[in-house]
């Protein structure tokens, strides 16, 4: 009786550990299923990016430059008549005003100096449109001595994170200066993101993630990455960053 009590012991034992590692071995492979449908996910959202970019760009910005060509003969053409003059005027106002707005939302789609000239020079960019609208006073720093970020994929989504987080500290903390520093190594990449917006308590029940920070957590999982998120009501916000490069990979 004692030999068969310790034998069932045993094959109980073996079960459950068997059990445990089948477990185990589906919950990697349904994570891994899990990355990868999130990457493909956010690839499909950057060319639908690209799409959407280079249709404002070439084709509704190449009509109204059309239009405005127009604009210009027919205020030639009706010199003399006051009435004419202001319409066209008027007109020619709303037009460049829609060209430019084109031209910023086309390069917050799809900015062409990230491709070109790489993640830093994209930033700053960015922190000249934003400081040039007045809204926000945007200041970036670096270090000169940074190590190049050679990946395609960190550099993307690195951009996004800014932008979404901008966009975050404009809309819902009303801030009126944001810092960004970014500091890159062979090792590692950091990002502090600072603004002096109303915060908030991240201790309350009523703290809810929204749509983007669920949105740069997938982006920060996809390049290895973590954050830490500090705020406090009338406080502002701090996000850090940081990317383990190696560990990525290329779109």
């Amino acid at each position: 009786m004692l030999a068969f009590a310790m034998a069932f012991v045993l094959f109980v034992n073996y079960s459950q550990k068997k059990i445990l590692k089948e477990q185990m071995r589906v919950q990697k492979l349904d994570y891994k299923h899990q990355e990868e449908l999130l990457h493909a996910t956010i690839l499909t959202q950057e060319k639908e990016r690209n799409r959407i970019a280079r249709d404002l760009h070439d084709e509704i910005g190449s009509k109204l430059n059309v239009i405005f060509l127009n604009i210009c003969r027919l205020k030639k053409h009706g010199q003399k008549n006051e009435e004419i003059q202001l319409i066209t005027d008027e007109v020619e106002t709303v037009i460049h005003t829609t060209i430019d707005s084109i031209r910023f939302i086309s390069h917050e789609l799809l900015p062409p100096t990230l491709e070109e000239f790489g993640l830093i020079e994209t930033i700053r960019e960015l922190q000249h449109s934003y400081n040039l609208a007045g809204k926000v006073q945007v200041d970036f720093t670096t270090v000169d001595d940074s190590h190049p970020i050679e990946n395609s994929l960190i550099e993307l989504n690195l951009f996004r994170i800014i932008q979404e987080l901008i966009n975050n500290s404009i809309r819902h903390g009303k801030a009126t200066e944001i810092d960004i520093n970014l500091h890159s190594e062979k090792t590692s990449i950091k990002l502090i993101y600072q603004d002096n917006g109303t915060g908030f308590d991240t201790s309350e029940a009523s703290y809810k993630k929204g749509l983007g920070m669920k949105n740069i957590e997938s982006r920060l999982h996809i390049i290895n990455g973590t954050y830490q998120l500090d705020s406090s009501k009338e406080n502002g916000t701090t996000v850090m960053i940081e990317i383990v490069p190696n560990k990525t990979h290329e779109i």
